[in-house]
């Protein structure tokens, strides 16, 4: 491997690197957005952010990934609290951070060189 080889992969594994972060940081303020958004810290009654009608028991279920805040009413209806581009911001970011790992790896583990095997000697099969 020569030097400019390795100095191409830190470049992209730098380059990689800040993307990665960026995606992440974007993905925590989507996440912390749609918490916000989707009443998780409300200390008000139930009753209150989950206008429109009779609530039915349980009024609310929740899940933190993906992030959803539903208000179940009497009537079988139900409303999602999160707005509707919080996780899809979130899953986009990861799936960058995702593409950045595989790249990152896939640079450095990079083929074999053919000087670092060993050639079989005269005679000898190549699977011994």
């Amino acid at each position: 491997m020569t030097d400019q080889q390795v100095d191409d992969r830190w470049t992209l594994t730098r380059r990689c690197g800040v993307s990665a972060l960026l995606a992440s940081v974007v993905a925590v303020a989507a996440w912390v957005y749609g918490m916000a958004g989707g009443a998780f810290p409300e200390p008000r009654p139930t009753g209150e952010y989950c206008t429109g009608g009779p609530l039915a028991f349980p009024a609310t279920s929740w899940t933190w990934l993906p992030l959803s805040h539903v208000c179940r009413y009497a009537d079988g209806t139900t409303r999602e609290l999160v707005p509707a581009g919080a996780n899809l911001v979130v899953d986009g970011c990861l799936m960058v951070v995702l593409c950045c790992a595989v790249v990152v790896i896939g640079a450095w583990a990079g083929p074999v060189s053919a000087v670092s095997r060993p050639s079989p000697g005269a005679g000898a099969s190549p699977g011994r």
